[in-house]
Parts: C-alpha cells; structure tokens; sequence
C-alpha cells in the first residue's frame, strides 16, 4: 500500500464463465457497444460463431498514460497503471485481461477470455502537494491492477481498463485500452541468460524529441527501462500526460522501473504515477522513494538521493540490502540508479557531497558493478573508484542525464574516464550474459556512440 495517498479497495472480479477470442469484427451489436476493441463471441464449446461483439469505450472511461511497473517479483508478476477521466473510485473497477503471446499472437488478436486471466486493483487519489500529507491541493486519480501468478520468461499481452460482466460470450460495457500492452515476465531468479536493459533519465520537456525517437527506441527490445529521475519540469498532471503519451510505444512494450529526480517537484504527484515496490526495512516515509528487485542473475536498487536526510535515513536498508544481495549465489550483479551524481564534472551541478558521504562508502563495501545518474544533462563514466582513487576494481559512477532534456557542459576531474557534452543527449544499452556485462552509450538520436564498456566476472 502506498503512503502518499488514500486507497479503497474495489470489489473482486466474480468468476465469468466461458472463452473469447479477440479479431478484427465487422458486425455490431448495439446492445453492447461498437468502436475501440473488437471480440468475437463463442459457443459454450469454445467454437466460434458467426455472432460479433464490437465494443465502443466510454471516453469519461476511457484509460490513458498505460504503463508497467513491478511491485513484487518481476518473475511472476506486473503492475498496470493508468488514469481515467472518471475520478469515482466507487463508480469503476480497474481490470486487467490477459493472455500468453504464444497463445494471443503478439498483436494479441487472438486473445482467449477465462476467469483466471483476470485480475483487478484499486485505486488511489494524489494531489499536487510538496508532502504528502496536505490533501488541499489539486486532486487526481490513478488505478493500479497488480497481475500475480504468471509463468517466468514468457511474453504475455493485456488489455486494461472495466468491465460490468461477462455474459454469453461477449463483454458488457468493456471500457478497455485498444492498444494491446505486451511484456515478458523475468527469467527466475539465478537465471543466467541474455539480458538488455536501457537506463536513461532528465527528459524535463523533450517530449517531442522522445517522441520522434519512441518507435526507434522501443524496437531495442528491452526486458526493462530504468529512468534515473527528472521526467517534467515541474511535476504537474498535464506534463505528465503529455509525458507519458510521447513515451507511449516503450511503456506499452517495456516495463519501467523510476527513481524520484529534483524536478519532480510535487513529490505525490510523482508517487501518484507509479506502483513500486514496498520493501522492508525501508523507513515508512521512504516507501517506494528506496526499492530493489531482482531480474535473472541481477539486482537492481532504486533511491532517493534528492536530498541529505534521504540519504542519510535510507543508508541502514541500503547496506542491508545490498548484503544480502552479495551474499546471494543467484546474483551476479548490482546496480544501482538515482538521480543526484556521487561523482560527476559537469559544469552545471557537479557531485553530491551527501551520496559520497552516506552511500559510497556501502557501494565500495558492497562492490556495487555500476551506479547510474542523471541531474547533470551530459554523458560521463567513471575509472573504477575506490576510496577516492582509481582502483582495477570497484564501483563504476555513470551520468546519463540527456534523455532529450537540453544539454549541459561536460568537464573532466580525476575519476573521469570518458566525458561527453549533453547536446548530443543520450541513453545507455545494457546487455547482461551470465559474467558478462556489455554496454553502449548512445547520442539520442542513436546515430553516435558515445562510450562503449565491459565488465567481466
């Protein structure tokens, strides 16, 4: 359960009998609805008849800004979050129907419908707010279904969105997405397979840039994103929209995995859009501003580092976590995202001297592989760094804090390895088989590497 707003549990979704498969239907039946999502109905049997379903979604229903997060283990498990216009939380029940790819095709035109390929969720009010505890400001509302029960490293696709029912073979008063939202679930934990993974961060108003680049971007074919914080420029709702709609051929393809930046300004605004996890040990005031989770042989951290006190009150589960993931034979690397640098020569902000003295220390004692930031909007990495000096083994420190946000100056100190001005922007392409981790940095138009690197177990 979240801490910055209030939630209400909404009713389960009662056993809905029978199978439907999803086609391109050419009949209407207006007692039902008729232009978004087409289902054609079936017999009892499961054969198909010539009987169509086209449903038209409510617009006040309609789901908007659709994406995926973990909460819990990215095995077996998808959070689906979106908004509506309806702001009711009495009035409309978040569902998600979903489906294997093998068994729906990967546009997921063949999508079977069960009781068992259905979960529902909740909803939950934020407010545009400096804390989390004035409720006075402008008030919005999101929907989160968490999915459990899915089988690791198999593509599925969803639909989201309400239903009233499900009666004879058809949906009553389905209001849910067109597009068919696609993912694959994690290999089990311990699993050493290939990987990619792309980390990027600090868009603050270059949506029509993400945009222009989103196609191009989402056909990396990424298990996940990791977004190193800096979305908006302020953290109002209509950025976020706007946002999330250039963002849209990734996030409906990709989960992504975020960490709070400095111009998230409206900190419940930004903890009102996603669904992350809640991990123990994690202060109650720092829920979900701190999370890990593990995907395959790899453990990803997630932290607040936009002010001292975060740092200093998420320290304690910060070292404790990443002792038990160095102690864990499953896991072979740890990296770790957040906003403000450790080290960074950017002539803009440069380093953070609150990361260096409550977290460097437990990188270094922990032998975290890779630590990525933003804040600076340039391209720089670091020589493995231990106890302020070059080490032939250590943590690695990366800014990548161009994701299409305007460009700052680059500069260079004693820890730089490679330095890259932020005109160019960027984001970096991870690949992790088994003991060996590759990655490139790319200008953001993918037409420029920027820095190549390798690490080997």
């Amino acid at each position: 359960m979240r801490i910055f707003a209030l939630f209400l549990s909404l009713a389960a979704l009662t056993a809905l009998p029978g199978c439907l498969q999803s086609t391109a239907a050419t009949a209407a039946d207006a007692t039902v609805a008729d232009t978004s999502g087409q289902t054609d109905a079936v017999s009892p049997g499961g054969d198909a008849t010539a009987t169509t379903v086209v449903w038209q979604t409510n617009p006040t229903n309609a789901p908007k800004s659709v994406h995926l997060t973990w909460q819990h283990d990215p095995a077996t498990t998808v959070s689906v979050q979106w908004t509506t216009a309806a702001t009711d939380l009495a009035g409309y029940t978040p569902k998600v129907w979903f489906d294997t790819a093998a068994n729906a095709g990967a546009d997921g035109a063949k999508m079977t419908f069960s009781a068992a390929q259905t979960a529902s969720g909740t909803g939950e009010y934020y407010y545009q707010s400096l804390v989390s505890t004035d409720t006075s400001g402008q008030k919005y509302l999101t929907w989160t279904v968490e999915v459990t029960g899915l089988t690791p490293d198999t593509p599925y696709v969803l639909r989201a969105g309400s239903w009233t029912d499900y009666k004879a073979g058809a949906f009553v008063a389905p209001d849910l997405t067109t597009d068919v939202i696609s993912f694959r679930t994690a290999p089990a934990k311990g699993k050493r397979q290939p990987i990619k993974l792309v980390l990027a961060g600090d868009s603050r108003g270059g949506n029509d840039l993400i945009a222009a680049n989103a196609d191009r971007l989402a056909a990396i074919g990424a298990a996940f994103w990791v977004f190193n914080g800096d979305f908006t420029d302020f953290s109002m709702q209509d950025q976020w929209d706007g946002w999330f709609q250039a963002m849209a051929p990734i996030l409906h393809t990709t989960p992504l995995m975020p960490v709070q930046g400095n111009h998230e300004a409206f900190p419940p605004m930004y903890y009102g859009q996603f669904a992350l996890p809640v991990n123990a040990g994690v202060p109650d005031t720092y829920q979900e501003h701190a999370w890990s989770v593990n995907y395959g042989n790899v453990h990803v951290v997630g932290l607040d580092s936009t002010s001292a006190a975060a740092a200093s009150d998420e320290a304690a589960w910060l070292d404790a976590d990443l002792t038990a993931a160095r102690a864990d034979a499953d896991i072979d690397w740890i990296i770790v995202a957040m906003h403000y640098p450790a080290y960074s020569a950017c002539t803009n902000h440069g380093s953070t001297a609150w990361v260096q003295k409550y977290w460097v220390p437990l990188f270094e004692k922990h032998n975290v592989d890779l630590v990525f930031a933003g804040h600076d909007h340039d391209y720089e990495r670091s020589w493995p760094w231990v106890n302020n000096n070059k080490a032939a083994k250590g943590p690695v420190y990366v800014v990548a804090g161009g994701f299409y946000a305007d460009g700052y100056t680059n500069g260079h100190d004693i820890w730089t390895a490679v330095s890259e001005h932020g005109n160019k922007h960027n984001y970096v392409v991870m690949t992790i088989d088994g003991g060996k981790l590759d990655y490139t940095a790319f200008s953001g138009d993918g037409a420029s590497t920027l820095d190549t690197y390798s690490l080997q177990k």
